[in-house]
């Protein structure tokens, strides 16, 4: 009897384990680029604005990937550093850094 209640909670606590655990996904976030109020350096080509976010997000220990830029947001004609440039930042986060990178003004995109 012993052995069939300790083989039933042993596969219960088996079942119960799943390796589809949403903490461990990707997050895609968005950041609409400003003229200049970024917390990183402006670039002069996207190639060295994407140098400078990785390296910004490196230095706050937050781990980034697939990093792309399009200039397809809505652009703001207008002379204030904190005015849209039109360009978007689309990066992964993992989820744990999720809340960290919400700080800088990234945003989830679904």
């Amino acid at each position: 009897m012993k052995k069939h209640i300790l083989l039933t909670f042993i596969g219960i606590a088996f079942l119960s384990c799943s390796n589809d655990d949403d903490s461990n996904k990707d997050v895609l976030v968005l950041y609409n680029q400003t003229y200049c109020a970024d917390p990183w350096e402006y670039g002069n080509d996207n190639n060295e604005l994407a140098d400078n976010i990785n390296n910004f997000f490196e230095a706050e220990n937050i781990e980034i990937s697939n990093l792309t830029l399009d200039n397809n947001g809505t652009e703001q004609l207008c002379n204030a550093c904190t005015c849209l440039s039109g360009k978007r930042i689309f990066l992964n986060v993992s989820r744990q850094d999720l809340d960290s990178i919400k700080e800088y003004g990234f945003e989830e995109f679904n």
